[in-house]
């Protein structure tokens, strides 16, 4: 014959594992719920939750955003190279001034000034044997302003005396 077996300590032990499927369940139902939560929070996603004229209209911003900032990234592109532009005709007015300024400078010595006498206006040059000096002796020269007495026949005298020295006679 088979031992007895004790069958109070086996309900026992049933009854635990009761309580542990039981928990198990209850574990496996809240996991469920939680997912189920987590799917209608991803069915109501800022994505979707939106309308489509707010999609249109936030890509319609961010398209003008970029247009402007390429339309003003091409401006500042253009002013740039009417820069550079300008620069270069200032260094070729700046040489082609440096030339003019040694032609200038060229014609203004005595040596062309003296050719184009001769060549142009026909003119010589001085010998020395047109060259006449003149002694003057100044040193007794006196000159003394005669004294007017006022009346207008003197005045009048003196002024034709002066223009008949001015004419050289």
């Amino acid at each position: 014959m088979l031992p007895e077996i004790d069958r109070t300590n086996l309900a026992y032990d049933l009854s635990l594992y009761e309580n542990t499927a039981r928990r198990q369940q209850e574990e496996r139902e809240k996991d469920r719920e939680r997912r189920s939560r987590e799917i209608k929070m991803k069915k109501h996603s800022v994505s979707r939750s939106g309308s489509k004229l707010k999609l249109v209209l936030c890509a319609a911003g961010i398209f003008g955003a970029l247009w402007a900032v390429n339309v003003q990234n091409t401006k500042v592109d253009d002013i740039a190279r009417m820069v550079d532009d300008q620069k270069i005709l200032l260094a070729e007015a700046q040489d082609e001034n440096s030339l003019l300024q040694s032609r200038l400078d060229s014609k203004a010595n005595i040596g062309y000034i003296e050719e184009y006498a001769t060549n142009e206006l026909g003119m010589a040059k001085v010998t020395n044997s047109q060259i006449k000096y003149l002694d003057v002796n100044t040193e007794s020269l006196i000159e003394v302003s005669p004294e007017g007495d006022g009346s207008i026949f003197s005045a009048i005298a003196d002024w034709f005396g002066d223009l008949l020295e001015y004419i050289g006679f």
